[in-house]
């Protein structure tokens, strides 16, 4: 920025651009985010770059970055977004409006336990939930997501977080596919059956590149980013999976296949500071803290 430079003269929603491409590093991308076109967002950012005077961003193979500048003007954008958004809360509670809490969280705990909980409990809540799922890094002051759910603990400022449970993996087969197949004993005998697990190079977190862990050369024949996928293979007798202990839960249609071998993650939960004072926020958090303690036994082997 330069020594004209006022920053009292810019468009503040231009700042919503700046930051939702400072973020994702990719038009498409920040542009999906926003609801807009690619060409919405070069053309708020080049109005931006001239309102402040300088270069904001450069950009290379790998997508936009920013400069110095751009840097800079991160915090100043960011507290004019966490101010909006709190004076948008504030005004929400206090006009008694119907409250949307959108919960970004990771699939399985999606779809095998928050889906059979949550739609029960808002019935007769002034609350609408959005369920999304992780692909990858969310910001919780962004607006992505009100609160998130994630495996293992998140980095930066402005929120705050628990460990939501400690849960296990184990590796399941069905019925048909132990009978049909050689006896496994030890875990040298794994070298001889099929797998199913995700593909390694479209993992979001390192934290579930976990096949190392079991055996050095399993064979995997079938992959999938979902773990419902990987459910439902390993049902049909394909082969074995290395499944959560809540995601196999109440599957009879399973059996635990070297139940002593027990994979241990961790599930964080994470709000922001801002947005845990408002009353329906809070309701929500507790109510998943509440259940997933209430049924720690869904999430290891034998537990309670």
């Amino acid at each position: 920025m330069n020594e004209h430079t006022n920053l009292l003269s810019i468009n503040w929603n231009d700042l919503k651009y700046f930051l939702a491409l400072s973020r994702y590093g990719r038009l498409s991308l920040a542009a999906s985010k926003l609801g807009c076109t690619h060409v919405t967002i070069a053309n708020r950012i080049e109005q931006l770059e001239k309102a402040v005077g300088t270069r904001l961003f450069f950009q290379n193979s790998k997508g936009f970055h920013l400069t110095k500048a751009g840097e800079d003007l991160i915090p100043y954008a960011e507290e004019c977004e966490r101010t909006l958004r709190l004076a948008n809360e504030k005004y929400r509670s206090t006009q008694q409006i119907r409250s949307t809490i959108r919960i970004g969280v990771t699939e399985g705990f999606s779809n095998y336990f928050l889906s059979s909980h949550l739609p029960v409990w808002i019935k007769h809540k002034n609350i609408d939930i959005e369920l999304v799922s992780l692909a990858g890094i969310t910001y919780i002051t962004s607006g992505d997501v009100d609160i998130s759910i994630t495996i293992g603990p998140q980095k930066g400022e402005n929120f705050i977080q628990r460990k939501l449970t400690d849960y296990t993996l184990g590796l399941f087969a069905s019925h048909s596919y132990l009978e049909e197949h050689p006896k496994i004993k030890k875990r040298d005998d794994l070298e001889a059956h099929h797998f199913i697990g995700y593909i390694e190079d479209q993992l979001f977190t390192d934290l579930l590149k976990y096949q190392s862990e079991i055996y050095p050369a399993l064979e995997f024949i079938y992959q999938s980013t979902t773990i419902h996928t990987q459910h439902k293979a390993v049902q049909s007798g394909l082969g074995i999976g290395i499944l959560p202990h809540f995601v196999a839960y109440g599957d009879d249609g399973l059996s635990p296949v070297l139940p002593d071998i027990l994979l241990h993650r961790e599930l964080w939960i994470s709000t922001s500071k801002d947005l845990h004072q408002f009353r329906d926020l809070k309701l929500t958090w507790e109510f998943i803290l509440s259940q997933t303690q209430e049924q720690s036994f869904r999430f290891k082997p034998n537990a309670g």
